[in-house]
């Protein structure tokens, strides 16, 4: 690993004049990388530019008003800057499986998100605040990020993640299978007839929904996820599972399904502030799989602010477990005026 020393004046400005390898961040097209540089400090800080573009036809696609950029456009910088980490920070060969077994966001001022003048550049400051080895090779680590725009504070991110040989990943991925998982490109791509309608999810365009068969009951909602193997961003390359950041998009749209049909809240109105996620074992592309919403009982919240559990079930199984709350956007200001 090369390390640079930030006290001995051995570093430089970080930049987004252009994006770092694809390959570094495991994305296929350019037009899905937002990391623009990456900088090794010591053995357990880091840093990373990024920059969210002023429209995309997956994180720019919002009904919301003001609009921002979307917070889960800052997760995936996030992401893409831990996985330059893995090879940069890590030493992880280029082989080597990232499998993400917890995750939490939290935005704590979303004003900083603004849109409406051009594209975004954020600040990355990531910490090493858990590593564990195996036979000197990083097996699993836990990262925490701050994110900044302008050198002012907007949230913060947290990733536990196992590090795995290919041919470890490769006995893990059956670990519940009887046959060889499919991979995403050999599945038929469309947007089923019973889709959510996009207006109800915050959404312009109908491709962007994630969730069908929508059953609203007394304690919540029930789903069915639609995994849009065709995706050009959630689904940039093949993949053998579903990933956790299409399901983390599947329970933001819960959530905004139950804000405006139990709360009456317009959903154009409401931002992702925080969630956490566990993920339990893989999801499978070739098995249906259950989104179920039920909003917390908690005593120090209520309306729009109040928590949402979310549960993924597929064959009677718990995949993953996620704990999400929106905020609202009405009076968030940009040039002084009150949206």
């Amino acid at each position: 690993m090369t390390v640079l020393d930030l006290a001995s004046g051995a570093t430089h400005v970080l930049s987004t004049q252009r994006t770092i390898s694809r390959h570094l961040v495991h994305r296929a097209a350019l037009s899905e990388v937002f990391l623009t540089d990456f900088q090794s400090v010591d053995e357990t800080t880091f840093r990373a530019a990024a920059q969210l573009p002023p429209d995309h036809t997956y994180y720019g696609d919002h009904t919301g008003r003001p609009a921002l950029h979307d917070p889960l456009g800052v997760f995936e910088a996030v992401r893409q800057m831990l996985l330059c980490a893995m090879h940069l920070q890590h030493d992880a060969s280029h082989d080597t499986k990232a499998i993400t077994a917890e995750t939490r966001m939290e935005i704590d001022d979303p004003r900083p998100l603004l849109a409406g003048r051009g594209a975004l550049d954020l600040e990355l400051n990531g910490t090493v605040t858990l590593e564990k080895k195996y036979r000197e090779t990083t097996s699993r680590v836990v990262h925490t990020v701050g994110v900044a725009v302008g050198g002012r504070h907007v949230g913060s991110v947290m990733v536990d993640t196992a590090l795995r040989p290919a041919d470890v990943y490769e006995g893990l991925r059956m670990g519940h299978r009887t046959t060889p998982p499919p991979y995403s490109d050999t599945l038929p791509g469309h947007v089923p007839g019973d889709a959510a309608a996009a207006h109800l999810v915050a959404r312009e365009r109908r491709q962007n929904v994630v969730l069908a068969a929508v059953a609203h009951d007394e304690e919540g909602l029930t789903a069915r996820l639609h995994v849009p193997v065709a995706h050009p961003s959630m689904f940039d390359h093949p993949q053998d599972h579903v990933p956790g950041p299409v399901m983390m998009e599947a329970a933001r749209q819960a959530v905004l399904l139950l804000a405006g049909e139990r709360l009456g809240h317009a959903p154009a109105k409401a931002y992702l502030r925080d969630i956490q996620a566990s993920y339990l074992r893989f999801a499978e592309l070739d098995s249906d799989i259950v989104v179920r919403a039920r909003p917390v009982e908690v005593t120090d919240r209520s309306g729009l602010g109040r928590p949402v559990a979310v549960t993924f079930l597929q064959d009677h199984a718990t995949v993953a477990t996620m704990e999400v709350g929106v905020g609202s956007t009405v009076g968030l200001e940009q040039d002084g005026v009150t949206a």
